[in-house]
Order: structure tokens, then C-alpha cells, then sequence
């Protein structure tokens, strides 16, 4: 079918080609097509001809053709006033040099790079065509960098997004966006607000505030990956380490958490293309301390089960985590992402603590600074992927699947809460509020629970969504959540495996309809499911038609995937 639009496509995809290969002077404008269909009676074809026309024509009117050129001279211009930034950060950045065929592609790769500078604002790269004797031209180049003042401060106020806690947030930063003129960057930030949180030792739930988290980060982040030479890492790759020091509190109705912790890592992308992107924390040191409310102190006294006690103790932390993301893509009309990801902690020192002479407490656990080291392999893993059903209409279909499993070891027989896993809320089965779905078969009366509801070992959560954009603000959507969380088999948890295993019967199923307002610069979710299928109810009454109607109404920022 003739496409005009696809023809000006076409256009521009052959200029973009052939300026990749030298010829600096052609442009969009130096290309036309001749649709022919005179010799073609009775036919719906339709003869096209490509023709590009001259670079330019002589004084006595003779076409000249487009010539190949080569870059020439290569000048940098820096604000003086402004702390410069090293020489072998700007070799490493710039992928074009003196002799190299001419391409644009090449000047657009320099100008990306310079701008993830974190002291630059903006970069100019001008560039002047000169005819010379031989085969090809010359084409000199500029570089100009625009730097942003060295330091800064800002302020900013945002919505705590995560699945069991709602509330505002507010947060100040200072910078130095230039710290030694290596592309490396400083930031001492201070946060602090209030969330409305399900807490742990009843099913209540409510929106009003009754938890609150203050935090204080520096965080130093430098290109390149010391000790190794910048010479010796892909400029494509843009690798950055980054080191941070961490104090927080989160205060909550059960308890007042307390923790200070220091990472170190790197990150790079693997595949530009793909956004494929590799972040490696080589180490995460993290000491945390929890205060136990009286009424939750005497509630896990009342379990009287070292699992549940577990999960809810001090402990030190050696932590090392490896994790791989990536957008994947057949067509403009079909594409997604993938996010695995892997953490270790307490392997190594568990094996190494009878040679380091570590003590033990009285349940024998080694101790690391006076409290015993956690000690568990968790891996995490999301998928999803979006179908432009009728780009006209705005219709969409959308998926994800979400898996993660943890296995506590000898020392600590329990992951941490903080690293369990939990569903229900608006980003997990929207039909249950946050932590109210499983593990497994778990019923809703805390009384007789030897488990603390809502929280496993084991997460997998399919979800599927069609979106249908009204207007250009409001979108609707249709959902189906299915999914639960569950407890690895463990001696310390005998009594509740059998309410906590996976099995089909155990699956959370919710269906509902949602409503997205899109105001640019946020999008505002609200969300309402049913519980089509409860596992936490007895055998013969878990389906929608053997139940009194349930359900969740929740509020979220940005899409649930």
C-alpha cells in the first residue's frame, strides 16, 4: 500500500545511512522519490525512483556530487570559569578523532555521553565542511560544554511507593556535581515523612498515618570502575562505582527499626540497544536493630515460635548482590522487560566463624558485633510485556510475571522481614490488602497463627491488564491478579507446613477495574478488586459465589508494571 509517511521514514533511514558512511554533506533534502504509475494501466503499483540530487553546482552550472570527508580538527571549548574536567575523562568519552571517516552517528554517541556527565548541562558540537584536494573533504569539529554550577541544593517532595506503606515524603539534597574533575559526583541528602502501614500483629487496616522514616545518605559516584584504567573499560559501557553510607529509622505501631549500613558497587550497561543494564554490589554492610513495642514484644511472646522471633531480631549483615536488567522489543507494537536478580549474605563468614573465633548465643547462633549475622540466598525475578492491540483506539494488553525465593541458612533460620517476600496491595493481588494474602492457606484469625500472615519464602504472581486510554489524561483498565506467597520447608515450621505449601488450591485469584489519571509529570492509579478465589478461607467456601464479597480499593503512583 502506498504510505507517504512510511516514504518519509524511508527518507530519513537512508540520509542517516549514508551520512554514517562519510558523506557529511547529505541531508534529508538531497533525497526525493518519483512515483510513476503512467506505464502501469490497470495496475495498483506504483514505479518509485530514488534520485538525490547534487551537493551543490559550479559557477558555471555543473552538478557536483557528494564527496566522502573524514574528521580534521577536533576542538575543545570549556568554560574557564568552571572546574575543568580531566583530559583522559574526555579521550575515554569521545568516540570520534582526527582521520576517522566522517559519521554522524559518531557525534551523536559523543554528545550522549558528555551529557551523562553529572557537571555538564549542555554540549554544542558544531561542525564545518571544507572542500580539499583529493578523494575527500575535511570536516572540523567543536565541542562545546556547557557546565552546571558545582554545587546545588534542591528539595523535593514524592509518595513512599512501596506495596505496604502509603505517604508523603519529603527530601533535601546537597551536591557537587564535579568533585575532582573525573566525572564523579558527591550527595549528602536528608528524607524524612509518614505513611499509613499494615502492621504485622493484627488485620486492621487503615489509612491513617501511623509510621514514620528518617533517613541521612552521602553517596559518591565516579565513572569508570577503579582501580581499572578508563583506557581499558568500553566508553559504551558507561560504567560508574558508586559508594554509599546509610543511616535510617523507620518508627512503626510494633516496633522502631534502626540501621546503618555502607555499599559498595558498580554498574554498566551491557547492551545499549537493549538498555540491558549489569549492577554489581560487591558488598553491603548493614547493622540493624529493632526496639519491640510492649503490645507486639508480648504478642511474639505469646507465639512463642523462634521462626516468627526470628524475623523480627537484630542482626548484622555481609551482603553481595548481582542484578540484570533489560527492555526487550519485536516491534514498536510489542516490547517489555526483564529484571532478575540475585543476594547473598552469611555463606562465606558461617563457614569462616570457628577459624575467627566468632561467639555464639544461647540459641547458638555466631555473633558479628554482638548481634548474629543473617544468613540467606534470595532470588528475585519480573517479566513483562506490553501488546499494542489498536494504536487508534489506545487499546493495550499488558502482562507480568513475578517470581522470587529465599533459603534461610543454619544461622539465621529465617529471612529478615525486610528481605521476605509479601503480595496483596496495588502492585501485587489487588484483591487483598497489603500482607493479608497467605502464606499458602493461612487463615485471617491471628490468634491461630504460628506464622506472621502475609509473609514467605517463596512469591509467584501472574497479572494481566488491558488498558484502554480515553483521553489523553484518563485511562481505564481491566485487571486479573493471580498468586500467593509461601514458606520453604524448614524444621522450626512443622506444624504450619501444611497451610503454607504451594498447591494450585492455594492460589489468590482477584479480578477488578482500575482508573489512571495522567498529569504529565506523575500518574495518579486508583485500583478495585475482588476475590475471585481466597485460599484463606475453609475448603467449599473460597470461590466468589461461596463467599461474602471481598476485596481491595487502592490508591498507587505510576502503572502496578
Amino acid at each position: 500500500m502506498f504510505d507517504a509517511d512510511r516514504l518519509e521514514l524511508e527518507r530519513a533511514q537512508l540520509a542517516r545511512y549514508l551520512k554514517s558512511k562519510g558523506y557529511a554533506s547529505l541531508d534529508e533534502t538531497h533525497i526525493s522519490f518519483k512515483a510513476d504509475t503512467s506505464s502501469r494501466s490497470g495496475s495498483h503499483t506504483v514505479a518509485l525512483t530514488v534520485e538525490i540530487s547534487p551537493a551543490k553546482y559550479s559557477a558555471m552550472g555543473t552538478p557536483v556530487a557528494h564527496r566522502r570527508s573524514r574528521f580534521r580538527d577536533i576542538e575543545w571549548l570549556v568554560d574557564s570559569l568552571s572546574k575543568p574536567i580531566s583530559e583522559p575523562v574526555l579521550d575515554h568519552l569521545i568516540s570520534i578523532e582526527p582521520g576517522m571517516r566522517y559519521n554522524e552517528g559518531a557525534i551523536e554517541t559523543t554528545y550522549r555521553r558528555l551529557m551523562q556527565l553529572p557537571s555538564i548541562a549542555r554540549v554544542e558540537i558544531p561542525g564545518s565542511l571544507e572542500f580539499v584536494e583529493g578523494p575527500e573533504d575535511a570536516f572540523d569539529v567543536s565541542i562545546k560544554l556547557i557546565q552546571r554550577p558545582r554545587y546545588g541544593i534542591s528539595a523535593a517532595l514524592d509518595m513512599t511507593r512501596t506495596n505496604a506503606r502509603y505517604g508523603p515524603v519529603i527530601t533535601g539534597v546537597f551536591t557537587d556535581r564535579n568533585v575532582s574533575g573525573r566525572g564523579d559526583m558527591l550527595e549528602f541528602s536528608l528524607s524524612g515523612g509518614i505513611a499509613s502501614s499494615q502492621p504485622f500483629s493484627y488485620t486492621v487496616s487503615t489509612l491513617v498515618p501511623n509510621s514514620g522514616a528518617w533517613s541521612i545518605e552521602a553517596h559518591y559516584s565516579t565513572l569508570g570502575i577503579p582501580p581499572i584504567a578508563l583506557s581499558r573499560l568500553r566508553a559504551s559501557n558507561a560504567a560508574r562505582t558508586d559508594f554509599t553510607g546509610l543511616w535510617s529509622r523507620e518508627s512503626r505501631p510494633e516496633y522502631a527499626r534502626n540501621s546503618v549500613g555502607f555499599k559498595h558497587g558498580f554498574h554498566f550497561v551491557e547492551n545499549p540497544d537493549r538498555e540491558s543494564r549489569i549492577s554489581v554490589d560487591l558488598i553491603e554492610l548493614t547493622y540493624a536493630k529493632i526496639d519491640l513495642g510492649a503490645d507486639f514484644q508480648a504478642w511474639l511472646d505469646n507465639e512463642s515460635n523462634p521462626f516468627i522471633q526470628y524475623r523480627f531480631q537484630d542482626y548484622a549483615s555481609v551482603l553481595s548482590r548481582l542484578r540484570w536488567t533489560s527492555r526487550w522489543a519485536q516491534s514498536e507494537l510489542v516490547f517489555g522487560t526483564v529484571n532478575v536478580g540475585v543476594e547473598w549474605t552469611g555463606w562465606g563468614v558461617n563457614a569462616l566463624a570457628p577459624t575467627l573465633g566468632l561467639k555464639k548465643n544461647e540459641d547458638g547462633q555466631f555473633l558479628l558485633g554482638q548481634v548474629p549475622f543473617v544468613q540467606f540466598l534470595r532470588c528475585e525475578g519480573n517479566w513483562t510485556g506490553a501488546w499494542v492491540l489498536n494504536p487508534m483506539s489506545g487499546t493495550s494488553l499488558h502482562a507480568r510475571f513475578h517470581a522470587g525465593a529465599g533459603w534461610a541458612g543454619e544461622n539465621f533460620n529465617a529471612l529478615p522481614f525486610d528481605r521476605s517476600f509479601f503480595t496483596g496491595s496495588a502492585n501485587g493481588i489487588r484483591g487483598w490488602p497489603a500482607r493479608q494474602l497467605g502464606p499458602g492457606h493461612t487463615g485471617y484469625d491471628i490468634d491461630a497463627l504460628n506464622v506472621v500472615k502475609g509473609l514467605g519464602d517463596l512469591l509467584g504472581e501472574v497479572s494481566l491488564e488491558v488498558r484502554k486510554q480515553t483521553t489523553n489524561m484518563i485511562e481505564w483498565a481491566w485487571f486479573m491478579d493471580v498468586g500467593n506467597v509461601w514458606l520453604m520447608k524448614q524444621p522450626l515450621l512443622e506444624d504450619a507446613l501444611s497451610d503454607t505449601r504451594l498447591e494450585w488450591s492455594s492460589l489468590g485469584f482477584s479480578s477488578g477495574i482500575g482508573i489512571r489519571l495522567d498529569f504529565d509529570f506523575f500518574l495518579l492509579r486508583l485500583d478495585g478488586g475482588l476475590r475471585i478465589h481466597d485460599p484463606g478461607l475453609e475448603a467449599g467456601q473460597r470461590w466468589f459465589s461461596q463467599h461474602k464479597t471481598k476485596g481491595g480499593i487502592h490508591l498507587g503512583i505510576g502503572h502496578p508494571f
